[in-house]
């Protein structure tokens, strides 16, 4: 069955079916061909996985993430993250890598971190002198944060394939994406002190003042989302709602800049960017069940233990499994998959669910920077028209220092746990 079910999935995605259509296609041969179960047990799966409440959180974030950009707010992160570190040695690529992390804090989205940032401050590197691949691979290393950083989409995928609070782990991800943002401007700051970049002005008091407060209400969403889940007011998925209206009461009442034709575009943009992730979602659930009907995990984790015993080479078979996966398949794609199998042999090791929610999204947000299908380096080469092997050669600093952040969060569980710990105490 387990070959069955992997060889039908990978010769549909090879033949460009979709890849929601790709698991249904492999589950549905595997079905009729190795089991005598009935195929109705696969439109019962997908209903019983969109019948699931944490599944609003996706197109609810999307659309608030939507209605923040076209409020004018990518502007106003910007000057902010320009203001407080603009001024010293790198100032405007460390500026890049803080201002996706501001803007991960609205979007949720690695892909629209990316577009956002890079469509202003590429062309602004690049007339300050700054090396174009490096500064598109800053750009697309930066937009991974989006992913990292709460609220994230990732994590709501993963939470829903996995049964794991989303709202644990979206504090689960907040240290992670810290960590990684700060060494991504250490790399910043190293690269132009080599090459004597120019330093921007310093700053007077009054602009400083102006563009904290221009920034307030945007940075108020993820303060609030945060401060909610962790507080226990309400729920990932209803901060979701919470975010939408903050978003909406922002861009029609305080900014003035969402029209009624904005917002009928948002919805349709949600719809088309939510509508895949919600149909793998939907496949995954008969995936899940025939992975567990076939021991499937079992079947790997003898195959893993007949290799070695130790938890250290196991973590790191599995980190480098994720990592190549991650190259060459779409993040939404993989949760699906990947979980069901991999998840029970963690647990047998120790590795808690929140753990390895966040080693999962790190392994899939370094995929996201490297050939052949890295989603934010592809996005970002296309802004900057350059060629993406030219910009994934500059982008081995960001990759080396974020495996450094995937390593310390498999090896030390504290990173990823110590917030969610909080909670309920």
């Amino acid at each position: 069955m387990l070959l069955i079910l992997f060889v039908v999935f990978f010769l549909a995605m090879l033949i460009n079916i979709p890849i929601a259509f790709c698991i249904g296609l492999g589950v549905l041969v595997s079905l009729v061909f190795t089991t005598s179960l009935p195929i109705s047990i696969i439109p019962l799966k997908m209903y019983s996985m969109l019948s699931s409440f944490p599944l609003l959180a996706i197109p609810l974030y999307v659309m608030a993430g939507h209605i923040m950009n076209k409020s004018g707010i990518t502007m106003r992160l910007i000057n902010l993250a320009k203001v407080l570190i603009g001024f010293v040695t790198g100032g405007l690529a460390m500026s890049t890598v803080l201002a996706s992390m501001f803007f991960g804090g609205v979007s949720g989205s690695s892909l629209a971190d990316t577009a956002a940032i890079g469509s202003v401050l590429f062309p602004e590197m690049k007339k300050e002198g700054y090396d174009e691949n490096f500064s598109t691979a800053l750009i697309a290393s930066s937009g991974t944060l989006g992913g990292i950083i709460p609220p994230s989409i990732s994590m709501v995928l993963y939470g829903i394939v996995s049964g794991t609070s989303i709202a644990k782990l979206f504090l689960a991800g907040a240290i992670p994406g810290i960590l990684l943002g700060v060494l991504f401007m250490l790399v910043a700051y190293v690269f132009a002190r080599k090459n004597k970049y120019p330093v921007g002005p310093k700053p007077n008091l009054r602009n400083v003042i102006r563009a904290i407060y221009s920034s307030l209400y945007p940075l108020g969403m993820p303060a609030i989302i945060i401060g909610g889940i962790y507080g226990g007011i309400f729920t990932a998925t209803e901060a979701g709602i919470i975010a939408l209206v903050y978003a909406l009461l922002g861009g029609i009442f305080i900014y003035r800049t969402i029209k009624f034709k904005d917002i009928v575009k948002g919805i349709i943009d949600t719809a088309t960017v939510s509508a895949l992730p919600c149909l793998i979602i939907a496949f995954s659930g008969s995936f899940a069940f025939l992975s567990s009907y076939a021991d499937i995990p079992k079947t790997i984790s003898i195959a893993i233990y007949s290799i070695t015993s130790s938890k250290t080479v196991i973590l790191l078979l599995i980190n480098l499994m994720l990592l190549i996966i991650g190259m060459f398949m779409d993040g939404s794609a993989v949760y699906p998959i990947v979980v069901p199998i991999f998840l029970p042999i963690l647990m047998n090791l120790g590795i808690s669910p929140i753990n390895f929610g966040v080693i999962i999204v790190l392994n899939l947000s370094i995929g996201l920077i490297t050939p052949p299908v890295g989603g934010t380096l592809y996005t970002a080469c296309a802004i900057a028209r350059l060629q993406p092997l030219d910009v994934a050669k500059k982008a081995i600093p960001f990759m080396i220092v974020a495996l450094l952040v995937l390593m310390a969060a498999t090896f030390i569980p504290w990173i990823s746990e110590f917030l969610p710990s909080l909670m309920g105490r």
